[in-house]
């Protein structure tokens, strides 16, 4: 026997692992829905909106019936890594705690799990639910070996419908979930979304998609606001294509780091041009490899 096969054994046990975790991937998860975008029907004209794309003041609340706000809306989305789960059983706890740390009024999460082999076949999100006293809804982007991966919105008001819209994708299924949400008074439309990975590689696969976001918000009859894991920096022509269509604002502009290993902003907090931001920020904490980004919100003139 050769005196290099204690070391080889364990080396071509890795790469099996490897391989096969890459073939699982290729064949159980990854897909093709190259041309699928299908917004709702919607009429623009009954549209509750202060502000057009263009910053122009069209309507107020009191004709509307919306309440004046005493407190800005908080707002977080925050992509959780909820496959850390497999190595850390505590981690959906974490990151209750951590949401709870900053008392958010409405919230999206990204890469949930929901009895999934990497979360030890746990209901991720209804842990997370629970743990925070909130009410919310789970979108499932995909299903396999039995568990389902995908985005979620949490929220001190009322779920009033939800709908999750698959996304344009070439790779691990995307989607958006939509859900209209009462709050307060009001009325809103949150979208929740995580755009493909892998960087430059599918930048033209990520700018697709953002299309596809631009003409689903445009349907939204409500004050919107859409939270989301883009995968990508604002610097990237996708990203810097989406902005220039003003579908929404951005909140925060001046933040610079999201996922600290990556070294750059990736996560984002979009609003309609109804919303004046009192403040936006990234918070260096929690247990996952993306920061939880907070925006402050206030309803036009408030």
């Amino acid at each position: 026997m050769s005196d290099d096969a204690p070391v080889r054994r364990p080396i071509l046990g890795i790469l099996s692992i490897v391989l096969l975790f890459i073939l699982y991937r290729v064949f159980a998860v990854y897909t093709v829905r190259s041309g699928e975008c299908k917004p709702k029907p919607v009429d623009p004209s009954v549209r509750i909106l202060t502000r057009d794309e263009a910053g122009r003041v069209v309507s107020f609340p009191e004709r509307v019936g919306y309440p004046r706000q005493q407190r800005p809306l908080v707002v977080m989305t925050y992509n959780i890594e909820g496959h850390d789960e497999l190595y850390d059983g505590d981690h959906a706890a974490k990151i209750a705690a951590t949401i709870m740390q900053f008392k958010p009024d409405i919230v999206g999460l990204q890469e949930v799990h929901d009895h999934t082999w990497q979360v030890r076949f746990r209901n991720q999100y209804e842990e997370i639910r629970r743990l925070t006293g909130m009410n919310g809804y789970y979108g499932r982007s995909y299903r396999s070996l039995g568990g389902d991966f995908g985005n979620a919105v949490l929220t001190r008001g009322q779920i009033v419908s939800a709908v999750v819209h698959p996304l344009p994708s070439i790779g691990e299924p995307r989607s958006v979930l939509e859900t209209v949400v009462r709050i307060d008074g009001a009325t809103l439309n949150v979208y929740v979304a995580h755009l493909t990975a892998w960087s430059s590689l599918n930048a033209k696969s990520r700018g697709v998609q953002l299309e596809c976001l631009a003409k689903h918000v445009r349907t939204s009859r409500y004050p919107y606001l859409l939270l989301g894991d883009f995968n990508a920096p604002p610097a990237a022509a996708e990203v810097a294509k989406f902005e220039k269509e003003d579908a929404a604002q951005l909140c925060g502009a001046d933040i610079k780091i999201t996922h600290p290993t990556l070294g750059e902003r990736i996560d984002y907090i979009f609003a309609d041009w109804g919303w004046r931001v009192a403040g936006s920020r990234a918070i260096a904490t929690g247990s996952s490899d993306h920061y939880p980004v907070i925006a402050q919100l206030f309803w036009s003139r408030n």
